[in-house]
């Protein structure tokens, strides 16, 4: 057997051994409170079981084992060959990824006599700080193991993380009824990984809306007021409702109401609004969520659809004005539209000035990556971009003080997307037909009767971590805290994907809180 030990911060492959923080010794090092990782690859195999134990961690510490799991990247979507870039694709499709990761059972997946494991050491918040010797054993191989516990410790969670969580996704992926109890069990499993990455915020599923005479409806919360008490014994603190509104399509100026029904700028779209809106703020009330809840109008609203969009905010503020509006958006003529501005990642590079004016006037900024942007230098959480370009996204909302991240997807696996095997599916959105780019519609794949989490999730949960501890360096030392942001972050499109440098930077972070 041979092995070589490779950074969490940078992607392994069944079919590669060399990589540029490849060492033979495991030299790692974490904040009280978080994670210190590594991973070992392992080739020469003969056989798939393998034995891991671990020796002279101090107290205070406790790993976790994972096992590498292959997945493919079939192609790089929307990048054509005259376009390649340095990391743009980091590399050339297709070909197998180890993102997947599953809790270890005594076995690897091996290709061609190589495997992979990812390894985790939980550092207690009141775990000693100092330089530890110890060492990982693999199938009878000592590997030394050093562990730095920097005195930092990891701030309280201040960012906002919504990433899109589907029900019916997960029931249908693990073959259970929506809403049975195994079906609970499992929800439990997810929203435990979406925790562990320092989600906060989840979508709320809809009401159910019963029109009783005309234009009359009655109103049933029973389900979304279950599903957010559920939500909040697992950890989440922030809703948000589901949409008002959907588009009838991308290229007409309607909006829609009532699951796609009632034009919103009809008299039975205000009457439903007058009647809807107020029940809402009711129930929102009578459970203490009012301050802890936000609303979406009709998702990434366009130039087409900007003078109707604006027009139902004005409704919705109008009727209800305790409920903040939020939407992920490309900038257009939406000003004065929204409490929460959620631009692409390359949308705010692009109109920081406009933006930064709606912020000035007292609304809130964050970002959000979706397929797109998927231009050179852009970051974003592709499996065919370098792994620190997950890493960064959050180094993003300290360096433009973005109070919040948005993805749509942790587990929106496409209709008959098997994300093992395929990973840049045909998807649909009203009138608007694409494929993705590779790693778009997940974080967390559907494991054997469980989720297993990605190393990309494993990445967003290192970068919301960052962010705090880069915040929390600025309350005493803001210009350190900038120079150590802007010695690897310069912006959204321009970041330093060399692991010596990246990692110098979070060292240089750990020590200074230190």
């Amino acid at each position: 057997m041979k092995y070589t030990v490779v950074s969490s911060a940078e992607y392994t492959y069944p079919d590669i051994w060399e990589y540029p923080s490849a060492a033979k010794n495991a030299d790692t090092f974490s904040a009280r409170g978080g994670y210190a990782s590594f991973q070992i690859l392992l080739g020469e195999m003969d056989s798939s079981e393998v034995t891991v134990s671990f020796d002279g961690l101090p107290a205070g510490t406790e790993p976790e084992v994972f096992t590498l799991v292959p997945v493919m990247v079939e192609r790089n979507h929307g990048i054509e060959p005259k376009d390649y870039a340095p990391h743009y694709p980091e590399r050339v499709a297709p070909y197998e990824l180890y993102d997947c990761m599953r809790p270890f059972d005594g076995t690897l997946d091996l290709t061609d006599g190589q495997g992979g494991l990812y390894l985790s050491i939980k550092v207690a918040k009141d775990a000693v700080p100092g330089d530890y010797e110890g060492s990982v054993t693999v199938n009878g191989t000592v590997i030394p193991l050093k562990l730095k516990i920097y005195g930092a410790v990891l701030p309280e969670e201040s960012l906002k993380i919504i990433v899109g969580y589907y029900r019916n996704i997960c029931a249908k992926y693990h073959g259970v009824t929506p809403d049975s109890d195994e079906y609970f069990e499992l929800e439990k499993q997810y929203l435990a990984l979406l925790r562990r990455m320092h989600q906060n915020m989840m979508y709320t599923r809809g009401v159910v809306a019963t029109k009783v005479g005309e234009n009359q409806w009655e109103f049933d919360f029973s389900e979304m007021v279950a599903e957010i008490k559920r939500y909040e014994a697992a950890g989440m603190t922030y809703f948000n409702g589901p949409s008002v509104g959907w588009r009838k399509s991308w290229q007409e100026p309607t909006i829609l109401l009532n699951n796609r029904t009632i034009p919103a700028m009809s008299y039975e779209g205000y009457r439903y609004l007058c009647q809807y809106l107020p029940a809402l703020r009711d129930v929102l009330k009578e459970n203490g969520w009012l301050g802890r809840f936000v609303m979406g109008v009709a998702d990434e609203p366009n130039e087409v659809l900007s003078t109707e969009y604006r027009a139902l905010c004005g409704l919705i503020r109008k009727i209800c004005p305790e409920v903040r509006l939020i939407d992920a958006m490309g900038y257009c003529n939406l000003h004065g539209a929204l409490d929460i501005w959620v631009p692409l990642n390359a949308e705010y590079d692009k109109y920081m000035t406009e933006l930064e004016s709606l912020r000035a006037a007292g609304d809130e900024i964050w970002h959000y990556v979706c397929c797109g942007p998927r231009e050179p230098g852009y970051i974003n959480r592709f499996m065919d971009y370098p792994l620190l370009s997950t890493r960064y996204l959050h180094w993003g909302n300290y360096k433009y003080d973005m109070a919040g991240f948005l993805h749509w997807a942790s587990n929106c696996y496409q209709p008959g997307q098997d994300p093992f095997k395929q990973n840049c599916p045909e998807h649909h959105n009203t009138d608007s037909v694409c494929y993705l780019p590779a790693g778009d519609t997940h974080i967390i794949y559907p494991g054997k009767g469980e989720p297993w989490m990605s190393i990309r999730l494993e990445a967003e949960r290192e970068s919301a971590e960052e962010y705090e501890l880069l915040r929390e360096l600025a309350k005493t030392d803001k210009p350190l805290a900038d120079e150590i942001c802007e010695s690897v972050f310069h912006s959204f499109k321009d970041v330093e994907y060399d692991i010596a440098a990246f990692t110098a930077a979070k060292k240089k972070l750990l020590a200074a809180l230190s």
